[in-house]
């Protein structure tokens, strides 16, 4: 049954069996997941080849067509933890988001009440796990290009601070500082929730915030 562009779901007990023709041709781009009674930890060794996310929180939605709203819904994903499958499917560790409530990140439950009071329509799921440990790998090194893209933006941007003063925009700092508190945050949440050490990662975030500091 179709709950969402790009999202179906199945009560089928042979689910493997039902999709067996599907993923044999297409298993590097379908996703699938299954329900589970017990939360399970995630577990992440790139060395070993071990990708488990462990439990996660599926949010699909559909945005009215206001580009306010859109930008707006665009800044809260910016600040969440999430792996994002399609541009309005998202998957989220399962875990104890009231922690983070004093931080930048924006929890699964928050981006949903901001996208209801915003007039969108969401489909949520709790408890999923993947079933290939493929397509955790293929979702965990698509969040690790995206997240190389966005830190290496910051970073540029800072290596270019001290040699050109038309980059000093009052404007244009404020939004980069915020950018790297909002990633210091998001990466101490992968490292403490999912096990992801992110050092070279991290090491070009506080270099930023160091040049940074001086403006």
């Amino acid at each position: 049954m179709r709950i969402h562009k790009g999202l179906w779901m199945s009560r089928s007990n042979s689910l493997d069996l039902d999709l067996k023709p599907v993923i044999d041709s297409c298993l590097d781009s379908i996703t699938v997941l299954k329900t589970a009674r017990e939360l399970q930890k995630p577990f992440i060794n790139f060395e070993e080849g071990i990708y488990n996310l462990g439990s996660l929180i599926l949010v699909a939605y559909d945005l009215p067509r206001n580009v306010r709203v859109r930008k707006a819904v665009s800044r809260l994903l910016r600040r969440s933890p999430c792996f994002k499958l399609s541009p309005s499917i998202y998957l989220f560790p399962h875990t104890k988001y009231e922690e983070y409530d004093k931080t930048p990140i924006v929890s699964p439950s928050n981006l949903i009440k901001r996208i209801i009071i915003y007039g969108g329509r969401i489909t949520c799921a709790s408890r999923l796990i993947l079933i290939h440990e493929c397509s955790a790998k293929r979702i965990i090194e698509e969040f690790l290009n995206s997240l190389d893209k966005r830190v290496e933006n910051v970073y540029n941007y800072c290596l270019t601070l001290e040699n050109d003063e038309k980059f000093r925009d009052l404007k244009l700092l404020s939004e980069f500082k915020i950018e790297v508190k909002t990633l210091k945050a998001l990466l101490k949440f992968y490292k403490n929730e999912m096990g992801l050490s992110l050092n070279g990662v991290y090491s070009k975030v506080y270099k930023a915030s160091k040049i940074l500091s001086n403006f």
